[in-house]
């Protein structure tokens, strides 16, 4: 189904299917992992809640930037983090921002589900340590693999050389 088809590079296609993680490798990282999801629409959070839910991981949800953050600094824990760039109060790379800024909350893998198409947000992504950005629609299967791949320590964005 077109509205399914998610925009990737043909790059990052290749390699997550040119090197999947082990199916138990990916098991235990499942079983055990919470998926932040973020963003200021209720339909996208409960959509991809029940995405992940069904792969076996554990969802906090947030609706905003602001929300994610006062949540993260009174001790939520997660282990990746999908967020949105548009929301009221602090925006995705604002969140980004300050999550890069604290020692602790830094570690966590953190990528972009965005509407926007724009390159320059894109690269301010990547700048500032996004590890993947994918865009809406988004192929559930492919978000679900790219997930996995984050959680194993695999970014799927690369800075540009100067």
């Amino acid at each position: 189904m077109i509205s399914n088809v998610i925009k990737i590079d043909t790059e990052l296609q290749h390699r997550i299917s040119a090197n999947p993680p082990q199916e138990s490798e990916l098991k235990s990282v499942v079983e055990r992992s919470v998926v932040l999801i973020v963003d200021d629409s209720l339909m996208v959070r409960e959509m991809l809640t029940e995405t992940f839910t069904r792969e076996g991981y554990q969802i906090k949800q947030a609706c905003d930037g602001l929300d994610a953050w006062e949540k993260l600094k009174a001790g939520l824990s997660c282990d990746l983090i999908l967020c949105d760039i548009e929301m009221p109060r602090m925006n995705g790379l604002e969140l980004l921002s300050h999550l890069q800024q604290d020692e602790k909350l830094s570690a966590i893998p953190f990528a972009v589900l965005t509407s926007h198409t724009d390159r320059k947000l894109r690269e301010q992504a990547i700048e500032q340590g996004a590890k993947g950005y994918f865009l809406k629609p988004h192929a559930e299967t492919m978000l679900v693999e790219s997930a996995e791949r984050l959680l194993a320590g695999d970014s799927l964005l690369r800075k540009r050389a100067a």
